[in-house]
């Protein structure tokens, strides 16, 4: 902003160079989210750190690089921009996504984000403290050196640090301990890349809590870009404050933020998050509304520390309910998303703003009375009140996430683990060894089954697999083992999570993904879709795939129900969706070789379970065996 301002001295050329990030946040943000989930992120961070080095080392040299109007300046700046954008965009949500495998305990999530929140905002007002300095310095280090151009351009000097930051960032990287993702071993497919988009953004969406947290945060930056294209006009024309003003406002809100990051994850220990979210939300709201209200500058730098608090707790609080909802495969898609969100509201909010200020002008009736104070009404207060009550609006909405976990009983602390595979694959006897084995280990544990598990879904399970309902149509097949499913999650699934325990199911949606939505034909995003909404979006953890060829597997079950007795041609399918399936959520799906002995494949599934039980440790307690 400082360079282009040297060059133009333009309102409008800065806003072209910060429009730039527009695009790149709209259209390349959901994309970068998927490579984020396909490639090494560790990898993806120290490329995008260094490619921003590089592209910020150039900036001194734009001038001199310029070369008509097609390549002058502002465009080089525009271009720059979009791509320095982009680069962020990658590396934002490889960061996101890192942060659980990193973090022991998920309790432990809102300190982690806290931290990270306070490198990034708390240092912002210090960043122009330096930025002043190096400017200064510039004039003094160029005539020292005979260097005319670092003399003149006091910006210069910035450029060049800023590069060696990035620079010690990818470097500091490299020393992170991140397991690569198994996906990153495989080879880029874009129709693969475009299902994985379309699936994050629907999960997203469909999700009765992430969708009520992404729209929360929305909101929230909509009405914080109003904040911040106004409050410098807010603070000189109203409040009649000096040019230092803005800079004094912003360091209120920095020592808000940085009280916010850190009582946040202390809060977060005895305050359910989603509670604390809806409730900080709505504070920044009301308290920007005051800050709008006031007369003083005193007044608004109370109101805006206030308002930088709420700020503070909300946005660690926000990213950490989102990531610990998310299975890892899906964690890079759904930082995109929420990055997008931001920076779309940011940015529009911030264009639309002045905007606003100019209708509302034309049409103030001008100073009003409320309790003996004249309050001048104008373009400028209206819009900071309107920005104030959409981020209180998006507090509200937030509270339907708080609705739904009360109704499906309470947040999710357990492990849920899913045997899958063909007919005759031996999950039963796989379940009831990892069963001893978790129990041996003093946790509390509930193995269930699908279809049944439940009074309800017992009686589903006969007609489903009686012989005598051959003549069931594919679609009600679907929609019976749908229903079976969600009454299953209600009653016995989901109140066992809440309560801590390790559930251990035999089959869940990706049965009905492989039967009926590939080998039957019914799609499998259509089936995926109708079990997302049954199950209000529940994901397991883990998922065993025994696999084994179908003849074998058909050997060993004893063919008594009706979809044992299809065709051999039709167990070969299911063998192959399942594989499918496996190979595109390798992040979770573990398939296991079921041809060898029962012991070698049980201590197969024990290497894959430890892991998350050293990370996820519950509190001890009997175990319960739903039949």
């Amino acid at each position: 902003m400082a360079l282009v301002k040297r060059i133009y001295d333009d309102e409008f050329a800065i806003a072209a160079v910060l429009l730039a990030r527009i695009g790149p946040a709209l259209f390349f943000s959901p994309i970068a989210g998927v490579l984020a989930d396909r490639w090494d992120r560790k990898k993806v961070m120290v490329f995008s750190d260094m490619a921003r080095a590089g592209l910020i080392a150039t900036l001194p040299f734009i001038e001199t690089i310029a070369a008509g109007p097609l390549l002058s300046p502002v465009v080089l700046l525009f271009l720059v921009s979009a791509v320095l954008e982009m680069l962020t965009l990658l590396w934002q949500p490889a960061k996101d996504a890192s942060v659980p495998d990193m973090v022991d305990d998920r309790r432990d999530y809102t300190h982690a984000y806290s931290l990270l929140l306070m490198a990034a905002y708390v240092t912002f007002p210090l960043s122009g403290v330096f930025f002043g300095l190096l400017a200064n310095a510039s004039g003094v280090v160029g005539n020292a050196l005979g260097l005319e151009q670092l003399a003149i351009n006091p910006e210069h000097l910035a450029f060049f640090l800023d590069a060696v930051t990035f620079m010690v960032s990818a470097a500091l990287t490299l020393t992170l301990r991140i397991a690569p993702r198994p996906s990153s071993k495989r080879a880029l497919d874009i129709k693969a890349v475009w299902e994985e988009l379309l699936d994050g953004l629907r999960f997203v969406w469909h999700h009765d809590m992430i969708r009520p947290w992404v729209l929360g945060i929305g909101g929230a930056f909509a009405g914080i870009g109003t904040f911040i294209s106004i409050a410098p006009f807010f603070l000189s024309d109203v409040l009649g404050g000096g040019p230092g003003s803005f800079g004094v406002l912003i360091t209120a809100v920095g020592l808000g933020l940085g009280t916010g990051f850190i009582l946040a994850g202390p809060v977060a220990l005895v305050v359910p998050k989603d509670i604390i979210f809806s409730t900080v939300v709505m504070g920044m709201g009301l308290s920007m509304v005051a800050f709008g209200t006031v007369s003083t500058l005193s007044a608004a730098l109370i109101a805006t520390s206030v308002c930088g608090m709420f700020a503070g707790f909300a946005y660690p609080s926000g990213y950490a309910l989102i990531q610990e909802k998310l299975a890892p495969e899906l964690r890079g898609r759904a930082s995109s998303a929420v990055n997008s969100v931001i920076r779309l509201a940011v940015v529009g909010a911030a264009a639309v703003a002045p905007a606003l200020i100019k209708i509302v002008d034309r049409a103030a009736p001008g100073p009003i009375v409320i309790l003996d104070q004249s309050i001048d009404i104008r373009g400028i207060r209206v819009s900071i009140w309107i920005g104030g009550l959409m981020i209180f609006l998006a507090g509200l909405i937030t509270t339907n996430a708080v609705r739904a976990r009360w109704r499906f009983g309470g947040e999710r602390l357990g492990l849920f683990l899913v045997f899958e595979g063909g007919e005759g694959s031996g999950k039963s006897t796989q379940i009831e060894l990892l069963r001893q084995f978790l129990e041996g280990r003093g946790r509390r544990v509930v193995v269930t089954h699908e279809p049944g598990g439940t009074a309800i879904g017992e009686k589903l399970r006969q007609v489903l697999l009686d012989p005598a309902s051959a003549s069931m149509s594919d679609k009600t097949e679907a929609l019976l083992y749908a229903a079976d499913r969600a009454q299953h999650v209600d009653e016995v699934i989901r109140p066992a999570l809440a309560e801590g325990a390790i559930v251990i199911c035999d089959r869940y949606v990706d049965s009905s993904i492989a039967y009926q939505g590939l080998v039957r034909g019914l799609g499998a995003e259509q089936i995926r879709a109708l079990n997302r909404w049954g199950t209000a979006a529940l994901s397991p953890d883990l998922v065993f795939l025994l696999d084994m060829e179908a003849e074998r597997g058909l050997e060993r079950a004893d063919g008594t129900d009706r979809i044992e007795r299809e065709g051999r041609e039709f167990h070969r399918r299911v063998r192959e969706a399942y594989r499918l399936l496996a190979e595109r959520q390798n992040d979770r799906f573990f398939i296991i070789d079921a041809g060898r002995s029962r012991q070698e494949v049980a201590e197969d599934i024990r290497s894959r379970v430890e892991p998350y039980l050293e990370r996820e440790a519950q509190p001890l307690g009997e175990q319960v065996t739903a039949t």
